[in-house]
């Protein structure tokens, strides 16, 4: 056995115990006797004495000089290491705490197995930095069979290991980590939360949101994030302005929370109602509900009112206005609305949008009071994320989508772009030269065509591959390839129908043929395609109904018995969903407000293409692409498209090389004409 005791230390502890009582730094109540008047049963009672009314200094005197005796009983010997070690500890002497743990365990092959064992084991370790040793234990203990309530204390020790440490979310994944080991029965998986949730009661507000830092959408039902999120939440819930979005957290964490006790988040949120009331949410969208937009803004209207309904299932109350803005002074009452009223979904046209801040307007102020989020695919001079918000597609989404499949998952970094002349085509070709370098592309080509000249169409696209002057007197000759492997085309899918065959006519047909979204929607209708021409053909788009939130957003739409599903269903219904979540803004509010909120209410299961904001409020949309096909379009498979490339190469390099055994007859069947002997064509003439 190790000895952990020495008269120069039981000295220095008995005059630091005098020295302490004389200070008054110590209760005292328990009178400092000399061991050595002591036997060691009577030196045990006055050890335990001082333990219980944890006078550590004097406990941990008794306690090393029992052990130095030879005369204790083996059975005493695992409480007398515990509480040397424990007092060892508190006292500031990591070294003796060591030395008795060590002991603890030489003599004790189950010490490991106890929690205060493993609780003072850690807390020697951290006291002595010896953070090598405190990570080789975690590995051992998560891959050890030592008993659960060790292991949970092991659990939370870390955890809050990690939090000192300032670094959250691996305070909160070591507790994941333990909890996918917790016995399977509801007492032990509670007995882990309940001692989790008390360990975040005793935090400070920073600290709990420090660890929420750690939640994610992944995670944010498991244990033990749900729990974190939900302390946040509580955290909050004084704050009158964010009550209502608060109350959302909280009660979806209470619904849905994947725990072996959900008590203590249902009776928490009860509380919280009765003191603060259930809230509701005010929101306008601007739709057109007549005139010759009407069908698009009753369908966006339909998703609307389904996710107003379902969310009034779940106990969201959402007070919906809708402000037909092709009735004349619509403006006008959309600035009107009261205050709570403070989120806006639309306008869907750009004409409509503008009368929302130009000077004069009877709704020049309506973006000063209230967040919009127009259906648009820009704002156009104001700056997105300031001034207002989008919930909608935009050009970049799209280019940005195209030009990653060619470069980054098709190999394909020579591109060009050919572009009809009109406000839609310059524009898109300009965002697509000034995205295509980021993303590791290079614009080969960029030639626009007359819209409307359609006899013009074919000698564009000819000037654009470089096809030779005289290419009508030999039309049988192979063009030279293209210096470019892809060409995104921002037309109609009309124009696209007349556009590519000229392609092909000029030998374009390994081309990947990129297209924007107006392809995507038309293609939703589209029915006898001639798929020859469009096999490399790409489109970006916003809707899938065979997703897995467009199967979702289907289903609930037949439950009600309200149709089919589309994309301007799917806007209107991911909206409602992704406002709801906002509450009523407060007031004085200002930009960084919103897109503090928008970061949790952009969390939900979108039925369209997902839409992320960054932190200055600039959303961005990760879009489907799509094929056409005979009746309609698919979504494109990259290897696939890889390999049509390939087969099209092949092809082109067969015809090259029949052209070239064609041009070798030729000659021959000339020169025996002639009456000159036949020459070898693969041999030159001078040989």
């Amino acid at each position: 056995m190790q000895n952990i005791s020495s008269r120069p230390i039981r000295n220095c502890l008995i005059l630091a115990c005098v020295l302490l009582v004389a200070w008054g730094c110590m209760p005292k109540k328990i009178e400092i006797k000399s061991v050595d008047m002591l036997s060691t049963p009577n030196l045990l009672v006055e050890a335990d004495a001082a333990w219980q009314a944890r006078q550590f200094e004097v406990s941990e005197l008794y306690y090393a000089e029992a052990l130095a005796r030879g005369d204790l009983v083996k059975s005493e010997l695992p409480l007398v290491y515990a509480r040397l070690a424990e007092s060892a500890f508190r006292n500031g002497h990591p070294q003796q705490a060591r030395i008795a743990l060590e002991s603890w365990a030489n003599i004790d092959s189950k010490a490991l197995e106890s929690p205060d064992w493993e609780r003072t084991y850690l807390d020697t370790m951290a006291a002595l930095d010896k953070t090598e040793r405190l990570q080789n234990h975690l590995r051992w203990v998560l891959g050890s069979d030592l008993p659960w309530d060790a292991r949970q204390e092991v659990a939370l020790w870390f955890s809050r290991y990690f939090l000192d440490k300032a670094d959250f979310e691996r305070s909160l994944d070591v507790l994941d980590g333990f909890y996918k080991q917790a016995p399977e029965d509801v007492t032990a998986r509670s007995g882990f939360e309940h001692e989790f949730l008390q360990w975040l009661n005793g935090l400070d507000d920073g600290q709990v949101a420090d660890l929420a830092k750690g939640v994610t959408l992944v995670n944010q039902w498991r244990f033990p994030y749900a729990l974190t999120a939900f302390e946040h939440g509580v955290r909050t819930a004084d704050d009158p302005d964010g009550w209502g979005a608060t109350w959302r957290t909280l009660r979806n964490l209470a619904a849905n929370a994947e725990l072996a006790d959900m008590v203590p988040l249902t009776n928490r949120l009860a509380e919280l109602e009765a003191r603060y009331g259930l809230p509701s949410v005010g929101l306008a969208l601007a739709l057109p509900i007549t005139g010759p937009y009407a069908k698009v803004g009753v369908k966006i209207l339909r998703g609307a009112g389904l996710a107003q309904w379902r969310l009034a299932q779940d106990g969201v109350e959402v007070d919906l206005r809708v402000i037909n803005t092709e009735i004349p002074g619509w403006e006008a009452r959309l600035a009107a609305l009261p205050g709570h009223y403070s989120v806006v979904g639309g306008p869907l046209r750009v004409d409509a949008f503008k009368k929302l801040y130009e000077a004069g307007s009877p709704g020049a102020d309506v973006l000063k009071e209230r967040a919009v989020f127009t259906f648009l695919a820009s704002l156009g001079d104001l700056t997105e994320g300031r001034d207002a918000w989008r919930f909608f597609t935009s050009r970049v989404d799209e280019v940005r989508s195209l030009v990653n499949l060619a470069v980054n998952e098709l190999g394909i970094t020579d591109l060009a772009v050919f572009y009809p002349e009109e406000k839609f085509g310059r524009t898109m070709a300009q965002i697509f030269y000034n995205q295509a370098a980021p993303l590791g592309g290079r614009i080969r080509g960029m030639q626009s065509y007359p819209p409307h000249e359609f006899k013009q169409w074919s000698k564009r696209i000819g000037k654009l591959l470089k096809v030779p002057d005289d290419f009508q007197d030999n039309k049988e000759a192979p063009l030279e390839r293209p210096d470019f492997g892809a060409v995104f085309i921002p037309d109609g899918w009309q124009q696209a129908q007349t556009l590519l065959p000229n392609f092909f006519f000029y030998e374009g047909d390994s081309l990947v043929f990129l297209g924007p979204g107006l392809w995507s929607r038309a293609l939703d209708s589209a029915k006898g395609i001639d798929e020859h021409y469009y096999r490399l053909a790409v489109c970006p788009g916003a809707w899938w109904k065979d997703s897995d939130g467009g199967r979702t957003l289907q289903n609930v739409l037949t439950e009600e018995g309200l149709g089919q599903a589309d994309f301007w269903v799917a806007l209107g219904y991911d909206f409602i969903r992704f406002a709801g979540k906002f509450g009523t803004l407060p007031s004085g509010w200002d930009a960084d407000d919103v897109n503090r909120r928008i970061r949790s209410a952009q969390q939900i299961d979108f039925s369209m293409a997902p839409m992320t904001w960054d932190e200055t409020g600039v959303a961005s949309q990760n879009l489907f692409l799509f094929s056409p096909v005979r009746n309609g379009k698919q979504l494109v498979d990259a290897d696939k498209v890889a390999d049509r490339i390939i087969r099209a190469e092949s092809r082109r390099d067969r015809r090259i090389e029949a052209y070239g055994e064609r041009m070798k007859e030729q000659e021959v069947k000339a020169l025996e004409k002639a009456g000159e002997p036949a020459r070898n064509p693969d041999i030159p003439p001078d040989m």
